[in-house]
């Protein structure tokens, strides 16, 4: 039998000999990828596109979280409001305000990622570079592509084109008050583009509007 201050002796000249593993030879090698960084341009100023994809740096990869949304709008007030429409509870919205102008309004859904972004003011441009304010007639579309807007639309028309259905325009008919979307003529004379929302794809209006 090895005495026991033989064994002691044994074990600790055993472990010197291991020693430590080598750093990048002996160490186990790690499968984890580091993280990749999608860069994004932040908005600083100008034409502000709504596209079938986004708003400006917003897209569908986007978090519906202030700091994010304050690093993408680095010259802009941007803040946390709550939105009291009917009789249910107030929602969660991000505004965005630069220049004095009121740029955007970010919504959530239940989920917690961005649910829509609406944007009535300053120099918005739709996927075809057209503008707010801009006159139904002008834009292209037809009445079969509309519907009569409801909840905080109400009164107003929605139009979507087939080739952005992520994009809704809504516009206002002034005088209309017979319910239901007005006749062509109607939309020709008086309709204009009041504001642009965009949707991500799987929250988006299929078809017509």
């Amino acid at each position: 039998m090895i005495p026991r201050d033989a064994l002691f002796i044994l074990t600790l000249a055993l472990l010197a000999a291991c020693g430590p593993a080598k750093r990048g030879q002996d160490a186990p090698k790690s499968d984890a990828k580091a993280p990749v960084a999608l860069a994004v341009a932040p908005y600083a100023g100008g034409p502000l596109a709504v596209t079938k994809d986004g708003v400006g740096p917003i897209s569908g990869a986007t978090a519906f979280d202030l700091p994010t949304l304050k690093a993408l709008f680095p010259k802009a007030k941007v803040e946390q409001a709550f939105l009291h429409f009917g009789e249910g509870p107030a929602q969660p919205v991000i505004t965005v305000e630069q220049d004095n102008t009121p740029l955007l309004e970010i919504g959530k859904t239940d989920e917690g990622a961005i649910g829509y972004v609406a944007a009535a003011a300053g120099d918005v441009r739709d996927p075809k570079g057209e503008t707010l304010l801009t006159r139904w007639g002008d834009l292209g579309f037809t009445v079969e592509q509309c519907r009569v807007g409801q909840g905080r639309e109400v009164n107003q028309v929605i139009c979507v084109r087939p080739e952005a259905a992520t994009v809704s325009y809504v516009f206002g008919v002034p005088g209309w008050t017979k319910g239901g979307v007005p006749p062509e003529a109607t939309l020709k004379a008086r309709g204009q583009l009041n504001a642009l929302i965009w949707r991500p794809a799987e929250g988006a209006a299929v078809g017509a509007a």
